[in-house]
């Protein structure tokens, strides 16, 4: 525990205002897909909201980026947070389809500052040696907010169920994340902004994304983003809805079972930094990410709660486990003044990938089949694998040949 003794205190405040996106994050993707299913809507409409969601996540992210600079991180995380308990609340107020899209608009406007500033932060707030244990802490922290929402809102919508309607449930379930993102403001109060901060303006802004797509290594970081972001979109915010309408089983299990998914992600990303140490950082993704694709075919054939339950618990885990590292080697590819600049197009490449699946994923569940969207998600996973294997083949190969000599040294 020494080595966290003098690790800078906008990193914990910069956890707990995370614990709370997550949070919020978490109910939204729960909720929204059961809430317009409610309400009436098909499937394609929940992708088409879901997607709408995550598609301003990404365009977002680049006046995020800007915002981030010019206002400073404490008014944008503000601003923000304001903007994720805005669309929580009102999305749920409203039936008609334009409306609830607006909402779905605002709120992912709020989570793109978070997820802009994240990796930037997180890196100009921490020395070298420390970055790796931080970013794979931060990442343990958003999936305790998710797997917490996950839990508690499950368990919040059987009880109110006893009382209110489904519908009505979720409405006050959203009412409540609104006012604990508000909380964000005390965390955020504490925060200090960086000394001797030289903000650019607009042109000098965009100068910096001229910097960061002329690098060829970072272009393949981004098509690596984008395989991965549509072959997640296809599945991952279809969970609730998969299993509350392909299995028909009650919110509460639902929410147990995303948990327990979550709870995965909490334990991979606590063994990130051993893994780093013993494969290095790349050969850690690219271990992590295969091992996952039989559990996330898995999830497509019948099986019973408990087996699905293990196969969304190693699915999650794995797949997840390597974002510590990912968002670490990101932030290495590029000048410290243009971090904010990768950071923004990292969120922009992932989230539009994303937004596409998500779009993908709703006509094949209604169309085809609850299970379609699988197969194809695990085509591009193993596609988006030997993007990353490729990116980084030389330093796995110098990783493999520092092992080989000291296992040849201690047998010598």
């Amino acid at each position: 525990m020494s080595k966290f003794k003098n690790i800078n205190k906008n990193i914990y405040l910069f956890f707990a205002i995370n614990l709370l996106a997550s949070f919020a994050m978490g109910i939204f993707n729960m909720f929204v897909g059961i809430y317009l299913k409610e309400i009436g809507y098909e499937e394609n409409i929940v992708g088409t909201i879901l997607s709408l969601n995550v598609f301003a996540m990404a365009i977002a992210s680049i006046p995020s980026a800007y915002l981030i600079e010019k206002i400073g991180r404490k008014r944008s995380f503000k601003l923000g947070f304001i903007s994720i308990a805005i669309g929580s609340v009102f999305l749920v107020l409203f039936k008609n389809i334009f409306l609830i899209g607006l909402m779905a608009i605002i709120n992912g406007f709020g989570m793109s500052v978070k997820n802009t500033a994240e990796g930037m932060y997180i890196t100009e707030n921490t020395k070298e040696e420390e970055r790796i244990s931080i970013f794979s802490i931060n990442f343990i922290v958003s999936n305790i907010g998710m797997m917490s929402a996950s839990f508690i809102g499950g368990i919040l919508s059987t009880y109110m169920s006893k009382y209110f309607t489904s519908q009505q449930s979720i409405t006050y379930i959203f009412i409540i994340s609104a006012i604990l993102s508000i909380l964000a403001f005390i965390p955020i109060y504490f925060m200090k902004e960086p000394k001797n901060l030289q903000s650019r303006n607009f042109k000098q802004c965009l100068q910096g994304y001229n910097h960061v797509i002329s690098d060829r290594k970072v272009l393949y970081f981004m098509m690596y983003y984008l395989v991965i972001g549509i072959g997640a979109g296809m599945v991952v915010p279809f969970f609730s809805v998969y299993l509350k309408y392909s299995m028909n089983i009650s919110d509460s299990i639902v929410g147990s079972i995303l948990s327990i998914s979550q709870f995965g992600c909490i334990l991979g990303g606590s063994l990130i930094p051993f893994m780093s140490n013993k494969f290095g950082k790349s050969n850690s993704v690219i271990i992590c990410q295969l091992i996952s694709i039989p559990f996330l075919l898995s999830i497509a054939f019948p099986q019973g709660i408990i087996l699905i339950a293990i196969s969304f618990f190693m699915r999650n885990g794995l797949m997840n486990m390597a974002t510590p590292l990912t968002q670490n080697l990101s932030m290495e590819l590029v000048d410290k003044k243009d971090r904010t600049n990768l950071s923004s197009m990292i969120s922009l490449c992932s989230n539009i990938s994303r937004a596409i699946g998500i779009s993908i994923g709703g006509v094949m569940m209604e169309k085809i089949s609850y299970n379609s969207p699988y197969y194809l998600t695990v085509i591009l996973y193993i596609i988006g694998v030997v993007i990353f294997a490729n990116l980084y083949k030389k330093e796995s190969k110098l990783v493999r040949q520092k092992k080989y000599k000291e296992e040849h040294a201690f047998r010598h």
